[in-house]
C-alpha cells in the first residue's frame, strides 16, 4: 500500500510504503519491537529530562555567569545527543512500519489489512505477549 503526498510549494513528491503485517509475522518480530520500544521509552524519558535541565538553567534569575553558560552549553549538547539517539530508534521502527503512539506507556502500532480496511495491531511493552 503506497501513500503519495505532494508538497505544492516545492513540487516535491514523496512516497511512503507501508508494510502490512500478518499476525504470525508480527508475533515473530515482537522481541525486536520490544527492544525498540524499550529504547524509545528510555530515550523519551531522557529527552524530557534533558529538556527540563535546559529549561531550568535558562530560567535562572539574573544574568548568567560563566559557570551557568558552561552548564547550559553542556545541557544543550546532551539534549542534541538524546534527540539524535531517539531519532535513530524511531527510524528503525519506521523501517518496520511500526509507529509509537505513546512512548511513556510503551505503546506502538503495526499495520495490517482486515478485509480491505487498514487496521492496527497494538504492541504493549508491559504486556507479556506484546501484541494485545
Amino acid at each position: 500500500m503506497k501513500k503519495k503526498q505532494r508538497d505544492h510549494d516545492e513540487g516535491v513528491e514523496s512516497a511512503v510504503t507501508l508494510r502490512l503485517w500478518k499476525y504470525a509475522d508480527a508475533q515473530k518480530v515482537v522481541p525486536y519491537l520490544r527492544s525498540l520500544t524499550q529504547s524509545l521509552r528510555e530515550g523519551w524519558v531522557d529527552l524530557r529530562q534533558a529538556q527540563e535541565q535546559v529549561r531550568r538553567i535558562e530560567a535562572r534569575p539574573g544574568r548568567p555567569d560563566r559557570d551557568s553558560l558552561i552548564q547550559l552549553e553542556e545541557a544543550r549538547r546532551e539534549l542534541d545527543r538524546v534527540e539524535a539517539s531517539l531519532e535513530e530508534t524511531m527510524h528503525e521502527m519506521l523501517e518496520l512500519s511500526a509507529y509509537c503512539v505513546d512512548p511513556g506507556a510503551g505503546l506502538a502500532v503495526i499495520p495490517f489489512l482486515k478485509g480491505e480496511a487498514l487496521a492496527w495491531f497494538v504492541f504493549d511493552l508491559f504486556d507479556a505477549s506484546g501484541l494485545v
